[in-house]
């Protein structure tokens, strides 16, 4: 009889109990416990009815505690919102979106997350709330987000309860850009001492004479016959093309340490990026990306020297 009623409780806690769910007891809340059982004991020894009146009190205080601390932390969503680029040791602005779908607001919410170092405190959540907060990185490349956690020691600091929301992102973190003076850069750094001319795709009058695999260039491009018969992005070369300046960085040649030559990349990436330059490189682990343009080949630089 006795192992079914455990049985029944055990059931009936699980089916209540949240796996992302936890509760912590805070100094005051251990003074609060211990006085309550020292009062218990006086009360059963003692028989004293004022003892049992301020026993029940206690007791009942408490339950109103736990009630409203899991009350304060139900009916939340939680939205992660990354910034598009993410710069070595420099601040990016991150948002969460808080959504609170029950009827009455929150109080005291504390949001953090510690694989980036984000905390805050939201001192009422009534429906929606998004916060925009600058966050600096440390070190290059990925950066683990795999949950939000909201906490609350509403509303008598006794016990401190906090909920986990899964999140499950990647941030790539790109190398820190640091400048560097042309004039000390050896001949090599720049194909040879020389910026060569390259090709680059017009659409404008021309007919298509090949194709090539996509790279950014924009969906009005890409050779759609190709893509049906392969499943892969094809853009259509022409046989009308503007020339364009191509620029082939070695990072060997480059001065400093290996986070030095890492950094003065990045700069010069960006740097010939915005001229207008086909940019491509060597890397120190002697992987080489051909001089190219477009958005995703300026991605797939970027996350080479991210992850050396």
């Amino acid at each position: 009889m006795l192992r079914k009623a455990t049985g029944r409780l055990r059931r009936l806690f699980q089916r209540f109990k949240n796996p992302n769910e936890r509760v912590k007891i805070n100094f005051g809340g251990k003074l609060y416990i211990g006085f309550t059982l020292f009062i218990g004991f006086a009360a059963v020894n003692t028989g004293n009815n004022m003892l049992y009146i301020l026993l029940s009190f206690l007791l009942s205080l408490m339950g109103i505690s736990g009630f409203l601390s899991r009350y304060n932390l139900k009916g939340f969503k939680v939205k992660f919102f990354p910034p598009e680029e993410i710069w070595c040791c420099k601040p990016e602005k991150v948002k969460v979106k808080i959504i609170n779908t029950k009827r009455f607001p929150s109080f005291l919410i504390e949001l953090q997350q510690k694989e980036i170092g984000l905390n805050l405190l939201l001192k009422l959540v009534e429906r929606d709330v998004e916060v925009s907060t600058p966050l600096v990185f440390s070190k290059r490349g990925i950066y683990h987000v795999r949950e939000i956690e909201l906490k609350s020691t509403f509303p008598f600091g006794l016990f401190e309860r906090s909920i986990r929301f899964p999140i499950g992102e990647k941030l790539l973190v790109y190398p820190q850009p640091k400048e560097i003076n042309f004039k000390s850069l050896p001949q090599r750094v720049n194909l040879k001492g020389e910026l060569q001319e390259a090709v680059k795709t017009s659409i404008k009058g021309t007919s298509a004479i090949s194709v090539k695999e996509y790279q950014g260039e924009g969906f009005s491009a890409i050779s759609w016959k190709h893509f049906a018969k392969y499943g892969e992005l094809y853009v259509k070369q022409f046989e009308e093309e503007e020339k364009v300046p191509q620029v082939f960085i070695d990072m060997e040649a480059l001065p400093g340490s290996k986070e030095d030559k890492i950094s003065y990349a990045t700069y010069l990436v960006r740097l010939f990026r915005n001229r207008g330059y086909a940019v491509g490189i060597k890397c120190l682990d002697k992987r080489e990306i051909p001089p190219s343009a477009g958005k995703e080949h300026y991605k797939n630089i970027l996350e080479c020297l991210a992850f050396l």
